[in-house]
């Protein structure tokens, strides 16, 4: 079965290690991770690259999860879709929402090198922040924006340089005071995706060709994770974003 794998950048350290691992060599398709920055500018992309994927693969995996609704309302072509059924991808790098929750308590603002590669990350928009606002300025309006954590944590996935991430959002903690910790990943979850099978319902959401996503698909899950509430760790890049910001627009083709 010709399978493509579509991925996010912000988790590309954590593929590229396990595919190296298992001796797998698939399709990829990578998706910029400032796409996550806007669930409904994500969700017209995810519908291009599905397009894109129509008669090309006989199967879609997909890396991603809810992500705040981009991964709903959509419309598959003629393959079957896997993706995990979590929250986003800090649920998936973490091995599972029980150990989610465990990391999370007292309130953590999760890092990786992937997360900290885009443009929009958190140390970049605190930079701009300080040039354009000034370093007082900067520093009120990012502690109203974590005012909810309390804490750095990166996920330990063992597929980058944590010392060296760690020392880039040095400064930011000192002077939020914020703790630099770190909690342990677990690439297990992202493993099976990769390599199946996907028989458990429970982890995954497998939909037959021609397939529409909607928010039914999800709610069991939702619902029963985060009662009240969605667990979106936020969006900084929004936080700090300008009117004037240009849209990178829609693409013509997926990037592989």
């Amino acid at each position: 079965m010709r399978t493509i794998v579509l991925a996010c950048r912000a988790i590309e350290d954590e593929i590229t290690v396990l595919c190296k691992s298992l001796n797998q060599a698939p399709e990829m398709v990578w998706l910029e991770g400032g796409w996550h920055n806007n669930p409904v500018k994500l969700r017209a992309r995810l519908q291009e690259i599905l397009a894109w994927a129509d008669g090309r693969c006989q199967r879609l995996l997909v890396t991603l999860g809810y992500c705040g609704g981009a991964l709903s309302e959509l419309k598959t072509g003629d393959y079957q879709l896997v993706a995990p059924m979590v929250d986003d991808c800090l649920t998936l790098l973490l091995g599972s929402l029980a150990a989610r929750k465990r990391a999370s308590k007292p309130p953590a603002y999760f890092l990786t090198a992937g997360w900290l590669r885009h443009e929009n990350n958190l140390i970049e928009a605190y930079s701009r922040a300080v040039a354009a606002y000034g370093l007082r300025r900067a520093v009120k309006l990012n502690r109203l924006m974590l005012k909810n954590y309390q804490r750095f944590a990166f996920v330990r996935t063992e597929a980058y340089d944590l010392e060296s991430c760690a020392a880039r959002v040095e400064p930011l903690a000192k002077t939020l005071k914020f703790m630099i910790e770190s909690v342990r990943g677990d690439l297990s979850w992202l493993r099976d995706l990769l390599l199946g099978p996907h028989d458990d319902r429970g982890r995954f959401l497998v939909l037959p060709p021609r397939s529409e996503i909607g928010y039914e698909q999800w709610a069991d899950f939702l619902i029963g994770a985060w009662p009240g509430q969605l667990s979106d760790q936020g969006s900084h890049d929004e936080f700090w974003s300008e009117d004037k910001k240009q849209d990178p627009g829609p693409r013509a083709a997926a990037e592989t």
